[in-house]
């Protein structure tokens, strides 16, 4: 009887009601707070900026691995390759294009970790046991195999920090490899569900997702990945004997070397170039990227006439202003009043979270504080009920012991009344 009339009574009601509704809010809010892969589209070009990787590294191109395919030019016998025709297929710039994450590991990490993700060691590291780490399921197999024992839950804890500090790696970087911050929520999530497919990773191959991005993105990821490992952004043209002495030329002055279909040959199967005094046609040092097709090669080209590289490394990842790349040249940009040296230039980094993130936090927070309150104030009143309905019966108990106790045909005086 006690019970029915607790939940009966207004106030009980009003309570439960109210603790269902926000803690239905707090729930809705949490799932909205988790990362979704957002559109890679939201993310706008900027142009490459500063000094190579190999220059960073104070690394000549021979006595390195890194940007390297293992694949060389043809010699100088096959010399008209370099003015076969090229017929552009690519869409307008503009134009969105699904990629996976097996598109965006050939783009970014490919041409120092090959194929497999194995690496060039000890120079360059494997990619795979790092990854493998990221599986609670494989860290307790391999501590199995070595006859100790780990619960499962040990195992999942080691696994998120390996998770964390994989994501840490692509942000910031570390000692040899450059950070990706042109990678965007959605391409980095894509970009992780393909290393664990690549390691092994067991169910890897339902993680994997698709991002459409549009083409000149294609172009940024594989000129700041690939390019500007060996390439600096700008810079003056090497002349012929430069160049037969190992310099590299910048990636700012592409447009007035080659033309776009010499451009696509050049990466996609390779061309000599002239160089040395007396000029001559050598096969070069660029190594053939094979694995990029003619319309990603192009894309490289549109991208960087469209952004036109900057000299100076720049602290902002996200081009905040309207007026269109192309319109802007090299002369036209302002310098920072401080330049950065070599010594002390850093990858570039993402600022944190975003202001959307910020409000989810606020509010989870405001919800939760909310729903303690309810439950505070449904506590308080759940005892008052108790007390009110413990005091009744009480009182009644005591009408019921007195009238046990009057004579016999003598009435209650509340009765009588």
């Amino acid at each position: 009887m006690r019970k029915q009339e607790l939940f009966l009574n207004p106030f009980g009601r009003m309570t439960a009601s109210l603790i269902i509704c926000i803690s239905l809010a707090s729930t809705l809010t949490l799932a909205q707070s988790t990362p979704r892969a957002s559109h890679s589209a939201d993310m706008l070009p900027t142009p490459v900026a500063g000094e190579s990787w190999l220059r960073h590294l104070a690394r000549s191109f021979d006595e390195t691995s890194m940007g390297k395919t293992g694949r060389l030019g043809p010699a100088e016998a096959v010399a008209e390759l370099k003015n076969a025709n090229f017929v552009s297929t690519a869409e307008h710039p503009t134009a969105t294009v699904a990629l996976r994450g097996a598109d965006l590991y050939r783009m970014n990490c490919r041409g120092c970790h090959g194929e497999t993700g194995a690496g060039a060691p000890p120079e360059i590291n494997s990619v795979i046991n790092p990854v493998r780490a990221t599986s609670a399921q494989l860290m307790l197999q391999r501590v199995k195999a070595t006859g100790a024992d780990m619960s499962r839950a040990d195992a999942q804890h080691l696994a998120q920090q390996s998770r964390t500090m994989l994501l840490d790696r692509l942000h910031h970087g570390g000692q040899d490899m450059p950070a990706f911050p042109h990678l965007s929520e959605a391409e980095v999530a894509s970009l992780v569900a393909y290393l664990r497919q690549l390691a092994g990773v067991p169910g890897a191959e339902n993680e994997q997702t698709m991002v459409r991005v549009q083409r000149m993105r294609i172009g940024e990821h594989i000129a700041k990945s690939s390019c500007h490992t060996c390439h600096g952004a700008a810079g003056p043209n090497p002349t012929l004997q430069q160049l037969y002495q190992g310099e590299i030329p910048p990636l700012s002055t592409l447009p007035s070397r080659v033309t776009r279909s010499e451009f696509v040959r050049k990466v996609t199967q390779g061309a000599p170039i002239t160089m040395g005094d007396p000029p001559q046609l050598l096969r070069g040092r660029m190594p053939v990227f094979y694995y990029l097709s003619e319309e990603e090669a192009e894309d490289v080209y549109l991208y960087l006439t469209a952004y036109p590289p900057y000299p100076y490394a720049v602290l902002e990842a996200e081009a905040s202003s309207a007026t269109p790349p192309a319109a802007l040249n090299n002369e036209d940009r302002t310098p920072p009043a401080i330049p950065i040296s070599s010594a002390s230039l850093a990858p570039t980094v993402r600022a944190g979270p975003s202001s959307d993130s910020e409000f989810l936090v606020l509010s989870t927070l405001v919800l939760g504080l909310l729903a303690l309150a309810a439950v505070a104030c449904g506590l308080w009143f759940t005892i008052c009920e108790l007390r009110r309905l413990s005091g009744n019966s009480e009182h009644e108990t005591s009408k019921a012991k007195n009238s046990h106790k009057m004579p016999s045909g003598q009435l209650d005086p509340e009765m009588a009344a």
